[in-house]
């Protein structure tokens, strides 16, 4: 009787004691975790990336807006992760050189074109061919012809990413003192152009001294006599005031500027396959909405040009004499039979 007693009172005391925080606490129990996703992998992180643009155009070149327009949707459609900087009027590098840069593997994309991205894949330089198009028009469809797809293998086989090839930079024209209404009123003038067998040979067959020249060079050297004009569209005539060394651009129309964005393949593999898809989406939607708005452009900037600061826009150009003074470059550069096959292509 006296050891239940004892018993008893000894559970009293140990119930009293854990009442009164008497006790030792026991270790809180870790929350339980959430339970992870049903296919058991953690969230991919967010991808992150950047890249330089660089052109030779001025900030008002239409070249340059466009850019800019490309960097402002990369990163929207990214929320910041896709950053792109412009960096206009060869601040970065001549064309030539961003893309070397791109080729060995420099986050860097310029805006190049056919003329000189023939000494890669030859028959690309069809497309920057004298009189080959008459005006932009043919480009998007130009880039769902069989002969565009191997381009870009040959292109991507060299390292170089062939983004887009719908930029559309304006209709090249003779810009200079003297008023040219056929070939032979370019004799003896120094021509600026650019450095490649294409430009040279088809600005030499129109009459002119072909001039090879950086064109960040070229307002100076108009300036000091040393060149008497260049062959160039309207918006980096505009855009680098050219207006005020030369007073007349005769209409010949010459050369439809077709841009080429290029990169390089090792920065195109560094990014995710949704990236590269965002890229190329991207170059060839603001390419075709900025078409139209390069020929308005140049209708401004003539119309103001003419109003404001006196140059002549000369339209008595005899075109035909031109376009029959460059028809032996398509032979004597090889480009007779790529010719015809892009015509069939595009029907």
């Amino acid at each position: 009787m006296k050891k239940a007693l004892t018993l008893i009172l000894t559970l009293a005391l140990i119930l009293s004691l854990v009442a009164c925080g008497g006790a030792p606490a026991a270790s809180k129990a870790p929350a339980a975790s959430k339970a992870p996703a049903a296919s058991g992998a953690a969230p991919a992180a967010t991808e992150k990336a950047s890249v330089k643009f660089g052109n030779t155009g001025g900030e008002d070149d239409i070249q340059t807006m466009a850019l800019r327009e490309v960097a402002t949707r990369l990163d929207k459609e990214t929320g910041g992760n896709f950053a792109a900087e412009v960096y206009p009027s060869s601040s970065l590098g001549d064309t030539d050189d961003l893309a070397e840069q791109a080729m060995q593997g420099a986050a860097v994309l310029t805006i190049s074109d056919p003329s000189r991205l023939a000494s890669f894949v030859k028959d690309y330089g069809i497309l920057g061919m004298p009189y080959i198009f008459d005006d932009y028009k043919g480009l998007d469809k130009l880039m769902k012809t069989d002969l565009y797809a191997t381009w870009e293998k040959a292109f991507a086989d060299q390292g170089i990413w062939l983004v887009t090839s719908n930029w559309f930079s304006g209709t090249r024209n003779f810009a200079c003192d003297v008023v040219v209404n056929k070939p032979e009123d370019l004799k003896g003038q120094r021509i600026r152009t650019m450095g490649n067998d294409l430009c040279i040979k088809s600005v030499t067959e129109m009459g002119a001294v072909a001039t090879p020249m950086s064109w960040s060079e070229v307002y100076t050297s108009i300036q000091q006599k040393a060149l008497d004009g260049a062959e160039v569209q309207t918006p980096s005539f505009y855009a680098t005031r050219l207006w005020e060394v030369t007073k007349v651009i005769n209409r010949t129309g010459h050369f439809q500027l077709i841009g080429s964005a290029v990169s390089g393949t090792k920065f195109r593999d560094s990014l995710s396959a949704d990236y590269q898809q965002l890229f190329t989406k991207t170059f060839q939607e603001v390419g075709t909405e900025y078409q139209q708005k390069c020929v308005d452009l140049s209708t401004k900037y003539e119309k103001e040009m003419v109003e404001k600061y006196g140059l002549t826009i000369n339209e008595d150009v005899d075109v035909q004499a031109f376009k029959d003074a460059t028809a032996p470059v398509y032979d004597e550069l090889g480009y007779a039979d790529i010719k015809a096959q892009l015509q069939s292509e595009m029907g």
